[in-house]
């Protein structure tokens, strides 16, 4: 199911707001244009939906599409890339910053 995924620099998020609820993927941009994509949260009613992996996604998109590598420190996104990602999404990845 595909939902509006919003971002919002000033708060460092990508999130999808669902009724009252919002999903949340934060991160932190460190030097060498790394995004470190810290924490992802889905309301429990909302888990088990691929809405984390939507959230991911699209994370990996903005960052390909402006020059940004990505360091998953979060353990969701650490699986995302491991075992759900593209070829294309995964050379974005990065051990550390």
């Amino acid at each position: 199911m595909a939902h509006k995924v919003q971002h919002c620099t000033k708060s460092a998020m990508f999130f999808i707001q669902m009724n009252n609820k919002k999903s949340v993927l934060e991160y932190k941009k460190l030097p060498n244009n790394v995004f470190d994509f810290w924490h992802t949260e889905v309301p429990p009613e909302h888990r088990g939906h691929g809405v984390a992996a939507e959230l991911v996604k699209h994370g990996f998109q903005y960052c390909k599409d402006n020059q940004y590598k990505v360091l998953p420190s979060c353990s969701y996104v650490a699986k995302y890339a491991r075992e759900m990602a593209t070829p294309e999404e995964k050379k974005l990845v990065v051990d550390s910053a």
